[in-house]
């Protein structure tokens, strides 16, 4: 399929939408962490988020994602089912949700959907289209030229040539989703999956992050420095030349790394590309340090 595309985020307005459903419930999940600060730290606002969720989830259609020309994710909210006033009280209340819940967490929240990105490219070079729908999620499978994708809405959709955009969503929950152009049918069709990431990676996502020299105290200022660039894939080259430092010292503090489960080597015929683990990943964002939950 050869219109295939990875992106590597909906952006903070679309992920803020499945974010309000994440805030209705009560789930000790790996949001329970995020859910208490905001509830928290916006307790007098925390009704007018709640009724923001409920109309946003109960009212068909009213939400649409669309790929852009500039090959982003557009979230809107559908006019037609809406009238003026009422379109100008939800973009305000997303708004506010927006950077009081999703910006003050952006960033980390872009550094996990990078290494979900990274880590579906490597499954699709490795194993193909069948290997990587497979490993994303079991309700969606991969029989050219059809995708099957169970959820609400079950049933196969035909590519051909139309490709897809697949997309991970740290704030989506149960099932994978697609998005139609129906005002563009020729364009590919949108797939948001869920990523949810594991306990440990979770509460790093919501949790202070301590300066960069409280990491370095604890593994020496080098090998922090080839930690915290690791953030994206790299290889041994790579990652000497970000780092400022041989690329027979930085293949050394890579070994180091890896056998000690921080990051993952996978070996091709002319590199070999580190990637952080989860547990590197939440010790870069600073899960070894006292727990404080970040305001918002």
């Amino acid at each position: 399929m050869g219109n295939f595309r990875l992106l590597k985020t909906l952006g903070p307005t679309a992920e803020s939408l499945f974010a309000l459903n994440i805030l209705r419930h009560n789930a000790n999940d790996a949001f329970a962490g995020w859910r208490r600060s905001v509830r928290s730290e916006y307790a007098r606002r925390l009704p007018h988020f709640l009724n923001l969720a409920e109309t946003l989830t109960t009212t068909p259609g009213l939400v649409s994602l669309r790929i852009s020309a500039t090959d982003t994710v557009k979230a809107e909210l559908n006019t037609r089912a809406l009238t003026t006033p009422q379109l100008r009280h939800l973009t305000t209340a997303l708004s506010e949700f927006q950077e009081a819940a999703i910006r003050p967490y952006w960033p980390r929240i872009l550094g996990y959907l990078e290494s979900e990105r990274e880590s579906c490219g490597r499954l699709m070079f490795t194993g193909g289209l069948h290997q990587l729908f497979g490993a994303l999620n079991r309700k969606m499978k991969w029989r050219s030229p059809a995708l099957t994708v169970l959820n609400r809405q079950s049933g196969d959709v035909q590519l051909s040539g139309s490709g897809i955009v697949l997309v991970p969503s740290l704030f989506l929950s149960g099932s994978p989703r697609l998005f139609l152009n129906e005002e563009e049918p020729d364009k590919p069709p949108l797939l948001v999956y869920p990523a949810e990431p594991n306990p440990l990676v979770a509460t790093a996502l919501w949790t202070f992050t301590p300066p960069k020299q409280s990491l370095a105290s604890l593994v020496g200022s080098t090998r922090s420095a080839v930690l915290q660039a690791l953030a994206e894939s790299r290889t041994t080259t790579e990652l000497a030349n970000h780092v400022g430092i041989s690329a027979g010292s930085a293949s050394q503090h890579a070994t180091v790394l890896r056998n000690a489960g921080l990051i993952s080597t996978t070996r091709t015929r002319t590199s070999a590309i580190h990637t952080l683990t989860p547990l590197g990943m939440a010790l870069s964002l600073g899960r070894c340090w006292p727990k404080r939950i970040e305001p918002g």
